[in-house]
């Protein structure tokens, strides 16, 4: 097996695993929701949905797509190759870092500061129910339960008061839509 064939390897090894990761997705749109999806929240995603695991994709990434490059387009020695990589590969991931936190919140955040939503489907007391909220102009329906344990309709609109994993607590405003 030659340099240049492992190189490739490297790389498609870390492409693939940006892909699957869903860190393809979230370079291009990082503040993207899906439309009428529920979104879980990053605690449901701990494998492949980390900042150390990010990084680690990017660097893999970027470690065989510069020495592949450099394998086949330049003269250099194999040891070069590895450490003009190696470099490359870890300016590449923070740089990846810097992009994808360029001041922009976590759903979680988002969601936790969205303000009101409206109830799509009855709330019943000691039970759950769903909500819909808008953000960033995209309408995302999420689990929900009251804060007082009292049947909430739907068409209610409801203010988010709490947030427990993927499921939002809310309370009463006292408005309804139909």
């Amino acid at each position: 097996m030659t340099l240049g064939f492992l190189y490739l390897l490297i790389f498609l090894l870390g492409f693939t695993m940006l892909l699957v990761g869903g860190l393809g997705r979230r370079i291009l749109h990082p503040s993207e929701l899906c439309e009428d999806v529920v979104a879980p929240s990053h605690e449901h995603w701990r494998g492949l949905r980390s900042r150390l695991t990010d990084l680690g994709v990017a660097f893999l990434t970027m470690l065989g797509l510069i020495a592949f490059l450099l394998n086949g387009f330049t003269s250099l020695d194999p040891l070069h190759e590895i450490a003009f990589s190696v470099g490359g590969a870890v300016l590449g991931a923070f740089l990846l870092r810097i992009w994808l936190c360029r001041g922009l919140r976590s759903p979680s955040e988002q969601i936790a500061s969205a303000g009101q939503a409206r109830v799509i489907r009855d709330i019943p007391p000691l039970g759950f129910g769903q909500v819909e909220i808008e953000l960033e102009g995209h309408h995302l329906k999420l689990a929900a339960r009251s804060q007082d344990d009292t049947q909430i309709p739907a068409g209610t609109i409801v203010e988010i008061m709490d947030r427990h994993e993927s499921v939002v607590i809310v309370t009463r405003t006292g408005r309804t839509t139909h």
